[in-house]
């Protein structure tokens, strides 16, 4: 926002006629501000040195405007009386000196926390290796099924045996086997299937 394009008028319009409000103090509130505009705008661009004019002035334009609602609100609600301010300028200078300064600071804190996260790069490089990671697993479940359906019955049964937890001790026993027995007739199984299916499991 430009500095052409914020006027007290506009800030202000909800507080001018035909709102019950005193017009004497409002009027009195959008000459000053529209007076002292010029010294908001050079304050908020000193102490936001390492951003450009236009985000500067966007920035103190927002704590500006709620001083001016906020002050124009206390005149609506004591609808006059006993609302005197010795010196408007000072007040709401001093007003937005203060609000502009829990800005800044709220605002510093949002940039230290946004740094502290992850770049859009490192978060592209996490998807792309969890989408590979998830593509592998996937390779390698289609493989493993391929092989399965592929097995003789008597592989798939001690393949199966195997996957539920059963000791080629249990396994053998219930073949009717010696240990060394039951492994080397399901590796010999299991070469077979990885010559017929290419290598691929």
């Amino acid at each position: 926002m430009s500095s052409r394009e914020l006027s007290p008028e506009w800030v202000l319009s909800s507080f001018i006629p035909p709102v019950a409000a005193p017009q004497h103090e409002i009027s009195e509130l959008i000459v000053v501000a529209r007076r002292l505009w010029p010294r908001i705008q050079s304050h908020a661009h000193r102490e936001q040195l390492g951003k450009n004019s236009d985000e500067a002035i966007a920035f103190a334009s927002e704590v500006w405007e709620g001083v001016l609602r906020s002050v124009a609100k206390t005149i609506q609600r004591s609808s006059g009386r006993n609302w005197r301010i010795k010196n408007m300028e000072a007040y709401l200078f001093g007003a937005f000196h203060h609000r502009f300064n829990r800005a800044l600071k709220k605002e510093r804190r949002r940039l230290q926390t946004i740094q502290h996260l992850p770049s859009s790069r490192d978060l592209e490089r996490l998807r792309q290796a969890h989408d590979s990671k998830v593509v592998h697993d996937l390779e390698q479940s289609i493989q493993l099924k391929e092989a399965v359906r592929n097995m003789d019955e008597w592989t798939r049964k001690v393949w199966a045996a195997r996957q539920y937890g059963y000791s080629w001790k249990e396994i053998a026993t219930q073949l009717g086997l010696t240990e060394p027995q039951a492994k080397l007739r399901f590796r010999y199984a299991i070469g077979k299937l990885r010559a017929r299916l290419g290598g691929g499991t």
